[in-house]
């Protein structure tokens, strides 16, 4: 069995697992807020393709409403990417 790693090792070893899970979580962030984005794109593709979206996600056209109109905005929150 290997040796128990010393205190230094162990702390760095959870600012690395912070790191990484806070570049996930960014991620996560940036891929919904792009989803969302296209899903309101989409919904002004025909009268009635709300309601064929929400069908397809299955989910309600109030939530479409919500999360379209809470994304609609997102990139103005966002630092513009280069």
């Amino acid at each position: 069995m290997s040796p128990r790693p010393d205190e230094q090792a162990r702390a760095e070893l959870r600012d690395l697992v912070a790191q990484a899970s806070q570049r996930r979580d960014e991620e996560h962030d940036r891929v919904e807020t792009d989803f969302w984005q296209e899903i309101d794109r989409l919904q002004s593709s025909y009268h009635g393709a709300q309601q064929d979206i929400a069908e397809a996600l299955d989910v309600k056209r109030n939530q479409i409403l919500r999360q379209t109109k809470r994304y609609r905005n997102a990139d103005t929150a966002r630092p513009t990417e280069r």
